[in-house]
């Protein structure tokens, strides 16, 4: 699955459902370099923040373009300075897997020290505004975050959270994103979910031969179940607090970004990596 495009896609369609007067804000926590949200967001009309440390001079014309506000700091547990770990890939400098974390699998010794805020006060700089999408793509540093929305107002939690999760290689290979440590906190993520009442769910794998995966998180026994597939590499769930999804039809959506033979490809270099 072609998991970004397929995201968009989705995001396309089901944030007019879930706010059709766009009176909530959309969050691009981890903007990145190529798969802009933030630009999606602002396009459907919503007022939308982006949080991004290393924002690109794209990013910038974007924001600039849409009325997006940029805020130039790392979302984290702690408000004050941390260091960031610039990314790699492939042996070659990629600010996409900069992380917080040491132990990323895209961390390198190359690093920064970048301001960062917790959730708490990112709601404070943006205002009591009702959320209709945290969307985050933080490296590793999801878990983090996603356990401070048990803190924050239960009028003020998003109507969907969209994280993503694995990276590196197989899920089967235990290394990387599939590490011990970083899979106990892609758990940790659900888990907390599960306990706000997060429940109609939708999982986007990048893995070799895989459809789009709706599933319940208020039936799941996190203990001994798990969405994901024994060859999962990487992807995003989307989470939904009271939205159902027996209204759209999720696999039309999502049909026309099933891997081709080159992105298979790419899934096999990546994973053997």
């Amino acid at each position: 699955m072609r998991v970004e495009a397929c995201c968009e896609a989705l995001l396309r369609q089901l944030l007019p459902i879930l706010d059709p007067q766009q009176e909530g804000l959309c969050f691009d926590v981890g903007v990145g370099t190529f798969a802009l949200y933030c630009e999606l967001f602002a396009k459907l009309g919503f007022t939308t923040i982006a949080v991004e440390p290393l924002p690109t001079d794209r990013l910038r014309a974007v924001c600039n373009r849409n009325s997006i506000q940029l805020i130039e700091q790392c979302l984290s547990s702690d408000t004050g300075q941390q260091t960031l770990h610039i990314g790699q890939f492939a042996g070659l400098e990629n600010t996409n897997f900069s992380s917080l974390d040491p132990d990323w699998f895209g961390s390198s010794k190359n690093t920064i020290k970048v301001n960062t805020m917790d959730l708490n006060g990112l709601l404070r700089t943006v205002g009591e505004h009702p959320i209709t999408c945290l969307k985050l793509d933080i490296e590793g540093w999801e878990p983090f975050v996603i356990a401070q929305l048990e803190k924050i107002n239960q009028a003020q939690l998003p109507k969907l959270v969209m994280f993503e999760y694995g990276g590196g290689g197989y899920r089967h290979q235990y290394k990387k994103g599939w590490s011990e440590k970083f899979s106990s906190g892609t758990l940790r993520c659900l888990r907390t979910l599960q306990d706000l009442g997060y429940g109609h769910s939708i999982m986007v794998d990048y893995a070799d031969g895989s459809r789009v995966k709706l599933f319940d998180l208020q039936c799941i026994d996190l203990s001994s179940e798990t969405p994901f597939y024994r060859n999962s590499v990487y992807g995003n769930i989307l989470t939904f607090l009271e939205y159902r999804l027996n209204s759209v039809d999720v696999d039309s959506i999502c049909a026309p970004y099933q891997k081709g033979l080159i992105h298979s490809l790419v899934g096999k270099l990546l994973a053997g990596m």
